[in-house]
């Protein structure tokens, strides 16, 4: 079957999606986003004083080189082992396994939160639950059922002949 080619072929074809009411959205939401995020920036002088501010400044701050400095290197390392060890898995199980380490991180890290509220904790019954034990639980049906659709996903396609992802030659 031969390629249909555009009528001026100096000009090329639009991508699907960049008709006129795309960029009509794409230009009300952009507009939407500035006006409010202006009137929310300009609101805050009236809502906090100057040590509120100052300290609001210093948390974005933080957060900005938290995200930065420790969240995107380790998750990039992270993305880039899982490649590497699953490189001779298909995608849909990269993406299961990928999926998992995820969810159990966010998990992680709320479950991390509530450890260590209910640790300075001075009334017992607020945080009375037993976080550190199905924090462990979560994390073994996690793996279990991640184990299992990755099987699953492998032994399926396993008779049809597909080819497995290959990262190199």
């Amino acid at each position: 079957m031969k390629p249909v080619m555009p009528a001026n072929p100096a000009k090329p074809a639009k991508p699907a999606g960049e008709g006129k009411a795309v960029r009509i959205c794409r230009t009300v939401l952009g507009v939407a986003g500035v006006g409010l995020a202006g009137y929310g920036l300009l609101g805050l002088p009236t809502q906090l004083g100057p040590p509120q501010l100052l300290g609001l400044l210093v948390w974005m701050a933080v957060a900005v080189l938290l995200h930065d400095g420790v969240i995107v290197p380790v998750s990039t390392v992270t993305g880039a082992g899982l490649t590497r060890v699953g490189s001779g898995l298909r995608p849909a199980s990269g993406a299961v396994l990928r999926g998992a380490l995820m969810t159990g991180t966010v998990v992680t890290v709320i479950a991390g939160i509530l450890l260590k509220a209910q640790s300075v904790a001075r009334n017992t019954s607020a945080l009375e639950g037993d976080y550190a034990t199905h924090l462990l639980w979560f994390w073994v049906v996690l793996s279990g059922v991640a184990a299992v659709l990755v099987y699953g996903i492998e032994r399926a396609g396993s008779g049809r002949g597909e080819r497995k992802q290959k990262t190199r030659p």
